[in-house]
């Protein structure tokens, strides 16, 4: 996690340098309280390399869409919602390499945000947020066929460093970059059905530590 912190800190300070200097108020992009932005766009999920000794787990896109409400000039609560994102489990224990499984997850996560005051058409933001993630339909297969493959929800923290470039009047094209805290505990049974019977036991329990990067591009509109 130190280098997402220092990652986020680099972005906020180009930010702060792209945007001038921070205004108290009454710019003309100021925020207000009781306004809500909503964000729809494609997003990215890319797992972190190192997802433990077991297994790997492929990256996936899909849409998303997310809620703002802000209490005040710069401070705003975002709900981050979206169609199911489907990832491949590929083996890494016996170094195959090959796609033993798949997954599906929701990731909604809750996000107290702080928005700078800004005087150009750049306005950033951070966040500090709680991510739920909950796995669903997972699915064995190549080696692993016949074996059933369940993956543990995961509750933790997520950092977000945002940019919203307007386009027009409360129109606006939103960058939006997260490190999200995804640990799942894999359970693998009935392992005796397979191929693998000779090789495996009949029943693993793992960590996945998941841990993405996610980076989504959308079109945003102010209410």
């Amino acid at each position: 996690m130190q280098y997402t912190k220092l990652s986020v800190v680099g972005l906020l300070i180009v930010a702060q340098f792209l945007t001038g200097p921070i205004h108290a108020q009454g710019d003309a992009n100021t925020l207000k309280e009781n306004t809500w932005i909503v964000r729809t766009g494609y997003t990215n999920i890319n797992p972190q390399s190192n997802n433990g000794d077991i297994v790997n787990v492929g990256g996936q896109s899909n849409f998303t869409t997310t809620f703002v409400y802000f209490l005040n000039n710069n401070i705003g609560i975002e709900v981050l919602a979206g169609f199911p994102f489907r990832h491949n489990i590929y083996d890494k224990a016996l170094g195959t390499g090959l796609k033993i499984g798949s997954a599906s997850h929701l990731p909604p996560t809750v996000t107290l945000q702080y928005y700078f005051d800004s005087s150009s058409k750049l306005q950033p933001y951070f966040g500090l947020g709680l991510n739920h993630t909950l796995f669903f339909k997972e699915k064995a297969s190549g080696p692993l066929s016949g074996a059933d493959i369940r993956l543990g929800s995961s509750t933790d923290l997520s950092l977000q460093v945002g940019f919203d470039y307007e386009l027009s009047n409360n129109r606006f094209l939103n960058l939006d970059i997260r490190k999200i805290q995804i640990n799942s505990k894999a359970t693998v049974t009935n392992i005796g059905n397979t191929d693998l019977q000779d090789v495996l036991p009949d029943e693993l329990v793992f960590d996945v530590p998941i841990d993405p990067l996610v980076i989504g591009i959308s079109l945003a509109w102010k209410f």
